[in-house]
């Protein structure tokens, strides 16, 4: 008689991470007919669904296993079922406070990271990804090191650093092989493409392109990322029709599976793109709005996909709009720390003054987006516009009115640092910052830093 070894919580694990979900599903129903006094099953299951949304439910009865490990996972599986950001985030930041280092604190510290960048708060998952990485490097656990690295890639590209964002992927293959990965090999993949195709770098994002991945990767949020990515990779590359196609299969299994988080995979703004790529603005158009839609039922404020949203509104819409319009979205883009689009949007923004006939302003905004593009880790484009010429509008006065601690922190901030960047870049604390800006705003008779580069 063959011996069958007995089903534990670490067989389901094991099937859902090397994209067997079918047989994890048996296995959890066999786990389920047995007792679970302190929810360990239940837990499970609702691990397992997250990895799974359309094809494993979540359990039906409240976790009872003693919080930080429930909370964990119920943060990141109340997010992906409601769309209720601030709460999800509110518990997340609660369990990446108060959990422990140590046996079992993996996964409900990553489904919090997790929840945070799905929730459009990269900004916060990069701050708790920092100390994270800082204490697992003092134990030197290779799988731990790997998967907050990939966090940290997805945060940093989120927030436009591509070098940091290429620098964390290596390290997370560096520490977990492609092969073990299993199905998670959707994410760091996905942010290498990515990066690698903003960065007019196509024949490195092949190369991962080429490398073979499971099927049951794009039943998956793994697998959004990825498809997400390939869509981009195919705008990059010149195929504006493949890649609305990709964008489209990526919003069909998300609305399938309902989970369509903008967070998640802001499919609409791909597909947008991409229509506009083939001069279909009016569709265009009606995926900006229907994503605008979209954020105001989930609740969200001033996201980064709004930005994104905004930015496409404009530039599938009517000219009379497009200033204002881009204006707001970099305002938001700025507040949401995603340096990379902003420049993308002050470079819009720039020729959108410059066709109104604001030619000071156009090259200000111009010079502005070139500075926060080489700062990203982009070459330069010469299609961003006209450098500013010496002596331009503005300089003297900021020269002579700024003393030289204001001279510098009001070029950094001018350049899309964030106070806390600013305060690392300079030494300072970030009270010292905010007071320097407070200062800063008075004398120059601007109200936000988005004015700043016309002084500078």
């Amino acid at each position: 008689m063959r011996y069958a070894p007995p089903i534990t919580p670490a067989t389901v694990k094991s099937l859902v991470r090397t994209g067997h979900p079918e047989e994890a599903a048996l296995a959890l129903a066999e786990l389920e007919s047995g007792p679970d006094p302190r929810g360990t099953v239940r837990s499970l299951r609702d691990w397992a669904s997250c990895w799974y949304p359309g094809l494993l439910g979540p359990s039906r009865d409240a976790c009872a296993s003693p919080p930080p490990i429930c909370e964990g996972l119920d943060a990141l599986r109340e997010l992906m079922s409601t769309g209720a950001g601030d709460e999800a985030v509110a518990r997340a930041e609660r369990v990446l406070g108060d959990c422990p280092m140590g046996s079992g604190a993996l996964e409900p510290l990553l489904a919090s990271l997790a929840t945070l960048v799905y929730a459009d708060r990269a900004d916060r998952a990069a701050r708790w990804c920092e100390p994270l990485l800082e204490q697992t490097t003092a134990h030197c656990d290779p799988v731990w090191l790997g998967a907050f690295a990939a966090i940290r890639a997805e945060s940093a590209f989120r927030q436009g650093d591509l070098p940091a964002a290429v620098e964390a992927v290596r390290t997370a293959l560096t520490h977990i092989s492609w092969q073990s990965w299993g199905v998670a090999i959707g994410i760091p993949f996905a942010i290498m493409i990515s990066a690698k195709a903003v960065m007019g770098k196509n024949e490195d994002a092949l190369r991962y392109l080429a490398v073979p991945v499971p099927p049951t990767m794009f039943e998956t949020p793994a697998g959004l990322h990825y498809l997400a990515a390939r869509g981009y990779f195919r705008l990059a590359a010149g195929d504006a029709e493949s890649a609305f196609a990709e964008f489209l299969e990526c919003g069909e299994r998300m609305r399938r599976w309902e989970v369509d988080l903008p967070g998640l995979a802001a499919w609409r703004i791909g597909a947008g793109r991409a229509a506009l790529e083939l001069g279909r603005r009016r569709e265009a158009l009606a995926l900006a709005e229907e994503q605008l839609d979209r954020l105001d039922r989930l609740g969200a404020g001033r996201t980064r996909t709004r930005g994104l949203a905004l930015r496409l509104q404009a530039e599938a819409g009517t000219p009379r709009r497009r200033g204002a319009l881009l204006e707001e979205a970099a305002a938001v883009l700025e507040e949401a720390g995603d340096r990379l689009e902003l420049a993308g949007t002050l470079s819009a923004l720039g020729k959108a003054r410059d066709a109104g006939g604001d030619r000071a302003r156009a090259l200000a905004a111009g010079a502005r987006a070139r500075a926060i593009a080489a700062s990203c880790g982009l070459p330069s484009d010469p299609g961003q516009g006209e450098e500013v010429p010496a002596g331009a509008h503005g300089v003297s006065r900021a020269s002579v009115v700024l003393s030289e601690a204001e001279l510098k922190v009001a070029t950094l901030a001018a350049q899309g640092l964030s106070n806390r960047q600013i305060s690392s870049r300079l030494y300072v604390t970030v009270s010292t910052v905010e007071q320097h800006l407070t200062r800063i705003y008075r004398k120059l008779g601007v109200s936000r830093r988005l004015d700043l580069a016309e002084f500078l």
